[in-house]
């Protein structure tokens, strides 16, 4: 597995985000910062994995920043969870890719790693999915 290149922050929107279950399973105890967030993109729920994807756009995606301790280990076990295998596989679910965001509430921007979909994989975007109109998964779980 391809390590982070730096210790950047994580921008989760989805399963890794608080009082969601991969956030208990990979970030509970091991966040040392956390703020409210946005970037750019389109956001869609996978109705037959009950979890989000979000691939590139104009559109905001909410989300939480994150800062972790235990950092190479915690994000080699996401990479394993999202089924990354490296920059350029074609067999990576989702791309970890760098990208700004935007804290909400403040000015600030900041680059950041998060999981992005990777449209060219085998797994399949078209098949059963949701758009997230509002960019926001956590508000769209509460609605279903």
């Amino acid at each position: 597995m391809l390590g982070p290149r730096e210790k950047l922050p994580l921008f989760v929107y989805g399963s890794l985000s608080e009082g969601f279950y991969n956030h208990d399973i990979y970030l509970k105890g091991k966040v040392l910062t956390k703020h409210e967030a946005k970037t750019k993109g389109k956001l869609f729920h996978l109705a037959n994995k009950g979890y989000p994807a979000m691939i590139d756009g104009d559109e905001w995606v909410y989300g939480e920043l994150v800062t972790i301790e235990d950092y190479e280990k915690t994000v080699e076990e996401m990479d394993e969870m999202e089924h990354y295998y490296g920059e350029d596989n074609n067999e990576n679910e989702y791309n970890r890719v760098i990208l700004e965001v935007e804290l909400i509430g403040t000015s600030g921007k900041v680059k950041a790693y998060t999981y992005k979909y990777n449209e060219e994989s085998e797994y399949e975007l078209k098949n059963r999915h949701e758009e997230v109109p509002h960019g926001d998964w956590r508000k769209f779980m509460k609605e279903e």
